[in-house]
């Protein structure tokens, strides 16, 4: 996508992943690691892919009730992939993954996508949200700064071969009162 079609996104949409987006999540996985991560040796990023977003690994996270799987669409094209995860041993709503394609950051696409998780940690009386990102992606870190994240643990984290360190911090949110209440 070039600039002047970047201007033109009209529309973009959330829906919940589906086993046909299996090839979609992993190559908007391995297209944002790499542009995000260059500290990182591109054998340990597809390591990393392999591992923990092979085509088995999918299937089990779709299982999961745990887990829920965002695809956001700018003009129909897939342009970003959140998952989302309830930690029932640490009673935390996690985001777990959210990256959008370079070509696509700036548009809204991250703050949709995070609205969309506050709503669902809300609506599961949750009153925070979490998340982890890595120290050295300073971009994606300032932005969790600006939407109010907080963080207060720091971990290492392997990827491959390679251990950076992780950032774990939370965000809180309004809970949602329903009509019922």
């Amino acid at each position: 996508m070039n600039s002047s079609e970047k201007a033109k996104i009209s529309k973009i949409i959330l829906r919940n992943w589906t086993r046909e987006d299996f090839n979609i999540v992993r190559d908007i996985l391995i297209k944002t690691w790499k542009a995000a991560y260059t500290f990182i040796p591109e054998e340990d990023l597809i390591f990393h892919l392999e591992k923990f977003y092979s085509f088995k690994e999918l299937n089990k996270m779709i299982e999961d009730i745990n887990i829920r799987g965002i695809i956001a669409e700018a003009n129909k094209n897939p342009s970003a992939f959140m998952k989302l995860y309830i930690d029932r041993g640490s009673d935390r709503f996690y985001v777990s993954s959210l990256y959008v394609l370079p070509e696509y950051q700036g548009y809204g696409i991250g703050n949709k996508l995070i609205n969309t998780a506050e709503r669902e940690a809300s609506q599961n009386n949750f009153d925070r949200i979490w998340l982890g990102v890595m120290k050295s992606n300073i971009k994606t870190l300032e932005w969790y700064k600006k939407l109010n994240f907080i963080f207060i643990e720091e971990e290492p984290f392997t990827v491959g071969k390679t251990v950076v360190q992780h950032l774990i911090g939370y965000k809180l949110i309004e809970r949602q009162v329903s009509p019922s209440e």
